[in-house]
């Protein structure tokens, strides 16, 4: 069961995070890259377990949009990132299903 989690991690390093599209030539530089990929991994599922009350449906792909939209000043206020992340959120919410009459 343990090897289960461990190819998760891996697996969500590799598609969010861009383990896989590492160009090294030399071991110290490739223990670099993954370190770093593991250590955004890390911060990205703390800030999704830190977050869970007030966005419920915090995405990793949400998580790296506010970071760039952070990183370049695209949205000043704190209140207008947190708007827009939530609009994202609620988006990405499963729908409740509505049964038809019968």
């Amino acid at each position: 069961m343990q090897r289960y989690w461990i190819e998760r991690v891996f697996q969500e390093a590799k598609q969010q995070l861009g383990l896989h599209q590492n160009q090294t030539r030399h071991w110290p530089a490739w223990q670099h890259h993954v370190a770093l990929t593991m250590l955004a991994l890390h911060f990205m599922l703390a800030a999704q377990l830190e977050g869970h009350e007030t966005i419920p449906y915090l995405s990793f792909t949400s998580l790296k949009l506010m970071l760039a939209q952070k990183l370049q000043n695209l949205l000043h206020e704190d209140e207008a990132l947190l708007a827009a992340v939530r609009k994202r959120a609620a988006y990405a919410a499963p729908k409740p299903t509505v049964k038809p009459p019968t």
